[in-house]
């Protein structure tokens, strides 16, 4: 009979550590997914952030340029953020601009410019288009090759009067 009850308990010794493994992994499992769910919201986020703050710049830049004489009408403005955006590291951001109303304002933005009025309309406006892309880093990470992992991109368009 005392054989009987060792044997009986290793089994059960067994059954309860095959059990923990299974609960454990399971645990690492659901701690590892919101891991990578949460990375994947912060770099939309930051995307996100990142689309506001070059919006309020780009108005910032093309209020502050007298559009009205050759060569200060911007109409691109580039940028990265970050070390190396095509490896999962930073963000690269292109904002382009489009001017909106009277031909005497915008002049010298032909090729970024549409006209409503020659005399009538006094008011400028521009059409913000804000493009930020990256790369998921975890992606990246577990690539062979960095350059197969694609582009996120997030866009925002605006528009504002100057």
């Amino acid at each position: 009979m005392r054989k009987f009850r060792d044997g009986f308990s290793m089994l059960v010794a067994i059954f309860v550590i095959m059990l923990l493994a299974i609960v454990s992994s399971y645990i690492f499992n659901i701690s590892s997914s919101t891991t990578k769910t949460g990375t994947i919201q912060y770099q939309a986020d930051q995307a996100r952030l990142y689309a506001r703050s070059f919006t309020e710049y780009a108005i910032l830049a093309a209020s502050g340029n007298d559009r009205t004489k050759p060569g200060n009408c911007i109409s691109t403005i580039n940028s990265t953020i970050g070390t190396n955006p095509s490896n999962g590291q930073g963000y690269q951001i292109t904002v382009d601009l489009t001017y909106i109303g009277n031909q005497k304002y915008i002049q010298y933005c032909t090729n970024k410019a549409a006209v409503l009025s020659n005399n009538d309309v006094d008011s400028l406006s521009v059409i913000v288009d804000v493009y930020v892309r990256y790369k998921d880093y975890q992606q990246v990470a577990v690539a062979a090759n960095a350059s197969k992992v694609p582009w996120i991109t997030y866009h925002r368009r605006s528009i504002q009067k100057l």
